[in-house]
């Protein structure tokens, strides 16, 4: 699976300015608050629109400003983990994983199933978001994004409502769906550590615009920008 993205997208703070391209990796985005981390995942995945550019998945084109091509988010099969986890209050756990899927829709329904296995949410399947722990909300996000079977996965400060002993349970959980997944993957990350461990590839951002790309372990050993060595070293 391959994304190209182009993106010009005018904010408060400024204009974002971004072009980048990945291939069956997980991307790891870092960079400080208001520089647009959660604006690109959101321009990606069809939520807010772009002002000019382009983005392709496998081809398909699923924005082109001059062509004027805009795919509806519902239909790009892009999966976003949001930070609040934006689970519905008033459907259960189950509900929620099934959200995406048509009631005649077997197969999506066993995989649904599985999902619930898979997550430890079992027990709770008939429950309610306002009942859940922090963990048990985040799984049950994580499988209803994939129960829609997503071709590509954005994942936006997945954590940051966790305390410290479950960020790095659900850590341990996240690095195995990236890991099963196998396609494109984003994730934004205030935390440099968390992106040191989950991503190949890393984007320091910096007021908008790439201040660095490449290899994670390559960035982080070597960080050519003076965001990135702040970031980075600290």
């Amino acid at each position: 699976m391959k994304l190209q993205a182009e993106i010009v997208k005018k904010v408060k703070t400024g204009t974002i300015r971004l072009e980048f391209s990945l291939e069956d990796e997980v991307l790891g985005i870092l960079g400080r608050s208001g520089c647009g981390k959660s604006v690109t995942l959101k321009c990606l995945a069809g939520i807010l629109q772009p002002e000019q550019g382009k983005i392709l998945l496998d081809g398909s084109v699923l924005y082109d400003s001059k062509r004027k091509i805009n795919i509806k988010a519902r239909d790009r099969r892009i999966g976003y983990l949001f930070q609040n986890y934006a689970l519905f209050p008033n459907m259960t756990v189950l509900e929620n994983i099934c959200f995406s899927l048509k009631a005649r829709d077997r197969e999506g329904q066993a995989y649904a199933r599985e999902l619930l296995e898979r997550f430890y949410l079992t027990e709770v399947a008939d429950s309610y978001p306002a009942i859940l722990s922090g963990g048990q909300q985040q799984r049950t996000a994580m499988a209803r994004m994939l129960a829609a079977r997503p071709q590509v996965i954005l994942l936006d400060e997945p954590f940051s409502a966790l305390d410290s002993f479950l960020r790095r349970e659900m850590e341990r959980e996240v690095q195995e769906v990236l890991k099963s997944f196998g396609g494109v993957s984003i994730l934004v990350s205030h935390n440099k550590e968390e992106i040191r461990r989950l991503s190949q590839k890393c984007m320091v951002m910096e007021q908008g615009v790439i201040a660095e790309f490449g290899k994670t372990e390559e960035v982080f050993s070597h960080p050519d920008s003076q965001e990135g060595r702040l970031l980075i070293g600290g």
